[in-house]
């Protein structure tokens, strides 16, 4: 029972991790950009604007679909990068922020578990700048057609 308990917590721990580098990647890459599609005449559609966007402008949506598939790729090379680079410093930034997150512990814990993650999330920023190029170009083509 010890055993299932002991790796239950260490799963557990691990989706902390990845889900708090998850936030700290997020808040990188600005990933609020795939609702902000090139204008272009279309306006603000309003709460339910995906689904009417996909009615009304298809070639777009796709377009903006390609784009999440994108970036949500990007984002899943990242955390296996950062996963791979810095294994120690995850588990320390687990252990220091599993009660409080807002002690120091765990914003050091956060700020080496950054540094050792930069190359990966260098690459990250790389990768989503130019999923939103290519969105940028899709949807140019689009207004095109």
């Amino acid at each position: 029972m010890r055993k299932e308990s002991g790796r239950m917590m260490v799963k557990k721990n691990l989706m902390l991790a990845v889900s708090t580098l998850a936030i700290i990647l997020f808040s990188l890459s600005g990933s609020v950009w795939a609702r902000d599609l090139p204008r272009g005449g279309v306006g603000q559609l309003g709460p339910s604007g995906g689904v009417l966007e996909q009615l009304i402008y298809p070639c777009r949506a796709t377009c903006r679909d390609t784009a999440r598939d994108c970036s949500d790729a990007a984002e899943s090379d990242a955390v296996a990068c950062v996963q791979t680079a810095c294994a120690q410093e995850i588990s320390t930034a687990q252990s220091a922020c599993a009660t409080d997150r807002t002690t120091q512990a765990c914003k050091d814990a956060v700020s080496s578990l950054r540094t050792c993650g930069a190359t990966c999330l260098t690459t990250l920023r790389s990768a989503v700048t130019s999923c939103r190029e290519t969105l940028s170009d899709c949807v140019d083509a689009c207004d095109l057609q």
